[in-house]
């Protein structure tokens, strides 16, 4: 029974440890969430400012799990170069050593139940007696007492399995099997803390000897790397990069930490470091430093090769929203936006293709805007079904976009802001069936005989191709919002005078002209349905860059 007794306990401690990480990870993303997801979007701007942020950002919420999905989601959105995204990653690598130092420094000389009870008391009461948007600190303080309990636990079991147990069964392998062990028990467990005070709870109990607990932590290190990696397998090719990166970073900083593990233990010794909880932290933090200096001259050399490597081949219509979770609120949010001005640009480019516009102002259009290459060969229809699958797939992405906890007036705002972006897509996709709807009547023009005829429908051809051109010209290219509107009333207006002179010309020459009955509805119609087309065009910009 006892020996029992001391696996439950030593598992019941890791479960609580555990479930007081998740509640710590929890209560840190309502408090700081939206503000620390600002705080690493901006904080990222160059590979530089993104290491110092990865270390800030991982020290503060303890999770480089959280970080990493995050940063995922920031790559995926096209917010966060790939190089800078690398960067944020062996930061977090740094940051996520504090949580050794405390728990060395704290965990391991104070009387748990000396904090552990008053924290539970006043989580627990505050929780209960608070309402709901006030509950997320007293979550904290619940998360941390659970945390140090289950350390608690976790150090008395294992020091009492040192008493039961014949521990020589566990001496005597090759550094390499608990390097090993410490990759796979925290692939399973998705976290490198719970290894790290697992390690330093046997350490401290004399279980095992440092350099083999040096072992477990360099192999923790390596498994933390299958959070991120779990994290792209869906999505973009820019997550399944960074994931990549990951992996190979942390391969090839744990592999030099390895094989220098006694020189790395000397030194450390040499630092007059010689409490073993202390040494052990040292080490992790000491290797983890010394692989971001080796690695960060050559972080963008680094993510041009994973480029080359992973090159971009899915032919996906949707660039941006697919790859972020809607819940990451400012990611999603930004990619929503993205999506909607790449649904612009679809537009206008399907609009080009109906107007027949020159092939070579089609081509240039899709590759200044970065189009997919199977639009050139796919059929007009087949392009607008993709543009309305698209729409859908915006609309449904904009609904499931999670509200953050926002004061009524900022929710208002972020409402506004959603409900544009989705009717700027509805207004685009209006502007490309106002094509299709005349599509029939444009190709009369190219087989008509009458000269008058085809002489108005190149002059609507050719001020049609000239106003789409610069409607989307303006698209993210005026920062002064009413600058663009000027601009789009502008436009408007003088689209407005064009096809109302044109109607006025075409019934003053009607007799001159000895237009069919068929013709002249023709006519008619396509200049009103291609008036109506900029006109969707001018509001669905207007929605998408004035919020």
């Amino acid at each position: 029974m006892n020996d029992y007794f001391d696996i439950w306990k030593l598992l019941a401690g890791l479960g609580l440890f555990l479930f007081g990480m998740r509640l710590l990870e929890l209560a840190l993303k309502k408090l700081a969430g939206r503000g620390f997801r600002r705080f690493l979007r901006h904080s990222t701007d160059q590979p530089l400012n993104s290491i110092f942020g990865g270390v800030i950002s991982t020290t503060i919420v303890q999770s480089s799990s959280l970080v990493g999905l995050i940063v995922l989601a920031f790559v995926g959105a096209g917010i966060i170069p790939l190089a800078n995204a690398i960067g944020v990653l062996i930061g977090s690598n740094l940051g996520t050593t504090f949580t050794g130092w405390i728990v060395a420094t704290l965990g391991f000389k104070l009387d748990f139940s000396t904090l552990i009870y008053p924290l539970i008391a006043i989580g627990g009461l505050s929780y209960g007696l608070l309402k709901e948007q006030a509950r997320s600190f007293s979550q904290l303080l619940l998360g941390f007492a659970l945390l140090l309990m289950g350390l608690d636990f976790m150090k008395e079991s294992v020091a009492e399995l040192t008493q039961r147990a014949n521990l020589e069964v566990l001496s005597g392998y090759p550094l390499i099997v608990y390097l090993l062990i410490g990759t796979f028990f925290t692939a399973i467990i998705q976290s490198s803390s719970a290894a790290m005070m697992l390690t330093l709870s046997a350490l401290y109990a004399e279980v095992i000897s440092l350099p083999v607990a040096a072992a477990l932590v360099i192999g923790a290190d390596l498994g933390t790397t299958s959070t991120v990696f779990l994290g792209s397998l869906q999505g973009a090719v820019a997550k399944r990069r960074l994931a990549m990166a990951h992996v190979l970073f942390n391969f090839s900083v744990d592999s030099v930490a390895f094989l220098f593990l006694y020189p790395l233990l000397a030194l450390i010794r040499w630092m007059q470091l010689t409490d073993p909880l202390y040494s052990l932290v040292a080490f992790h933090s000491l290797f983890n430093l010394f692989g971001l200096l080796l690695f960060f001259p050559f972080i963008g050399l680094f993510a041009r090769k994973l480029e080359q490597w992973l090159p971009e081949r899915e032919q996906v219509i949707s660039q941006f929203i697919h790859n972020v979770p809607h819940d990451v609120t400012d990611a999603a949010q930004e990619a929503l936006l993205k999506e909607t001005r790449q649904l612009l640009y679809l537009v206008t480019h399907l609009n080009l293709r109906f107007l027949a516009a020159d092939p070579e102002t089609t081509s240039a259009f899709s590759s200044k805007f970065g189009l997919a290459d199977w639009l050139t060969s796919a059929g007009k229809l087949e392009e607008y079904m993709a543009i309305k699958g698209l729409e859908g797939e915006i609309i449904n992405y904009a609904l499931k976009i999670r509200e953050p906890e926002l004061s009524t007036r900022e929710s208002e705002s972020f409402a506004h802001k959603v409900d544009s972006l989705i009717n700027a897509a509805r207004y685009g996709v209006n502007s490309a069936k106002a094509f299709k709807d005349i599509e029939q009547d444009l190709n009369a023009f190219e087989t008509n005989d009458n000269l008058d005829f085809s002489a108005y429908f190149y002059q609507l051809k050719n001020s049609a191709i000239s106003n789409n051109l610069s409607i989307i010209s303006l698209v993210a290219k005026v920062p002064d919002k009413n600058l663009l509107e000027d601009e789009l009333a502008q436009i408007k207006n003088k689209m407005a005078q064009y096809h109302l002179d044109i109607v006025t010309s075409i019934y003053s020459r009607n007799k001159e002209m000895k237009l069919s009955p068929v013709e002249l509805s023709t006519l008619l119609n396509v200049n009103k349905e291609i008036q109506t087309s900029a006109e969707a065009l001018v509001k669905s910009v207007k929605l998408s860059e004035l919020i």
